[in-house]
C-alpha cells in the first residue's frame, strides 16, 4: 500500500512536459534577517528558469522560528518567491509569499535573458533565533 501511495505522489509531482525539481529550503541557513545587511542571492536557493515556459511551483513542509514544536511553535509563513514573469510588458518581476499547500503558476518572460531565475528564501525579524523544519520547493515545466 505504501508503494502505491508513494507512486501516486511522485506521478502527481512529475505531471508536466518534464521531471519535476524539488529544491530544500532551510529556515535558518536561507534566511534573510531584518534590520541586517543583506544580499537575497547569497541567502536563497537559485532556480534557473528557461525562457518563454510556463512553470508550476508548489510548497510542501513546515518550519518554525524556534526550534519549540507544538502549541507553542511559532511558524514562518511560507517562502517568498522573487521570479519574472511575461505580464505587463512582456517582463514582469514579482515577489510573492507561497505558503505550504499552496501552487503559482507563471511564464517565463519570451525576452532572450540569459538571467531568468526563481529565488526562494525566508525572512525572520530576529537574527539570534533558530529556525527549524524544512520547505521543499518544487518546480515543474508544464
Amino acid at each position: 500500500m505504501k508503494r502505491v501511495v508513494w507512486g501516486l505522489v511522485v506521478l502527481l509531482l512529475c505531471w508536466g512536459t518534464g521531471f519535476a525539481e524539488q529544491y530544500p529550503i532551510d529556515p535558518q541557513k536561507n534566511c534573510l534577517f531584518l534590520g541586517k545587511p543583506f544580499n537575497p542571492a547569497e541567502k536563497a536557493v537559485k532556480v534557473k528558469l528557461a525562457m518563454n515556459t510556463r512553470y508550476r511551483v508548489g510548497l510542501s513542509g513546515e518550519a518554525f522560528l524556534s526550534n519549540q514544536t507544538g502549541a507553542e511553535a511559532d511558524p514562518l509563513p511560507g517562502v517568498v518567491l522573487f521570479y519574472a514573469t511575461n505580464e505587463q510588458d512582456g517582463f514582469a518581476t514579482l515577489y510573492r509569499v507561497l505558503k505550504p499547500g499552496e501552487t503559482i503558476r507563471f511564464t517565463t518572460p519570451n525576452e532572450e535573458d540569459p538571467n531568468v531565475f526563481l529565488l526562494a528564501f525566508v525572512m525572520d525579524y530576529w537574527e539570534q533565533s533558530i529556525n527549524t523544519g524544512k520547505y521543499v520547493l518544487t518546480v515543474d515545466k508544464e
